[in-house]
C-alpha cells in the first residue's frame, strides 16, 4: 500500500509541478491538459483517476500549498503569524517554480492564478480571524474586510516582487508584505 501512496503522491506532485511550470510561460486559459501531461510524463487516464480537470488541479495545488502552510500552526504561538502563515511558503513555492523561467518571461498566466488563489486564501484568513483567541483581540473591523485587505496586500506584493530586477528573496518578500500588514492587525492588542 505504501509504494502505491508513494507513486499517487509523486505523480501528484509531478502534475503540480508542470501546471506551475506553464502557468509562467503562458495564459491560464490557454493551457491544456495535454500540455501538461507532457511535462509531467503522466498518462490521460492516469490524470482523470486523480483529477476532472486543469482548475481542479490548480485548486488541489494552491490547497496543498497552504496545507503546508498550515502544519506550521502547532509552532506559532502569536496569532499574527498564525494568521499569516500562508505568506513565506506560498512565496517559497513561486520562487521554487520561477528558477526554471527565463528572468524575462512574460507572466500572463498569474491573473487568473491570483483570482483562485485570492479566494482560497480569503475563506481561510476569515476563519482564522474568527477563531482567534479573544484575549488577542483583532482590529475592530469586520473579519470579511480585513481578510480581503490581508490576501489584497498579499497579492500586490506578489506582482511587485515579480516585477523587480534583481528580484528580493522569498524572505524578503515576506518581510515586506508583514511591514506593511502587521502594524494593521497589533493595533488593538495588548
Amino acid at each position: 500500500m505504501r509504494k502505491t501512496d508513494s507513486r499517487v503522491s509523486r505523480t501528484k506532485l509531478l502534475l503540480h509541478r508542470s501546471l506551475a511550470t506553464l502557468i509562467h510561460e503562458k495564459s491560464y486559459d490557454a493551457i491544456v491538459v495535454k500540455e501538461i501531461l507532457a511535462r509531467a510524463n503522466v498518462a490521460r487516464s492516469t490524470f482523470y483517476a486523480h483529477f476532472d480537470g486543469k482548475e481542479e488541479l490548480l485548486l488541489s495545488s494552491i490547497r496543498h500549498v497552504l496545507a503546508a502552510a498550515r502544519d506550521r500552526l502547532p509552532e506559532l504561538s502569536d496569532t499574527v503569524d498564525r494568521l499569516l502563515c500562508f505568506s513565506l511558503p506560498m512565496l517559497q513555492h513561486i520562487e521554487a517554480h520561477l528558477q526554471h523561467v527565463p528572468v524575462d518571461a512574460p507572466r500572463p498566466g498569474l491573473r487568473q492564478v491570483h483570482r483562485r488563489l485570492e479566494r482560497l486564501l480569503i475563506e481561510q484568513v476569515e476563519a482564522d480571524i474568527r477563531r482567534a483567541p479573544l484575549d488577542q483581540a483583532m482590529p475592530a473591523m469586520p473579519p470579511e474586510l480585513l481578510a480581503k485587505h490581508l490576501v489584497t496586500t498579499f497579492l500586490v506584493v506578489i506582482d511587485w516582487w515579480l516585477q523587480c530586477r534583481p528580484a528580493p528573496s522569498a524572505g524578503e518578500a515576506d518581510g515586506a508584505y508583514r511591514a506593511l500588514v502587521e502594524p494593521i492587525l497589533r493595533t488593538n492588542r495588548a
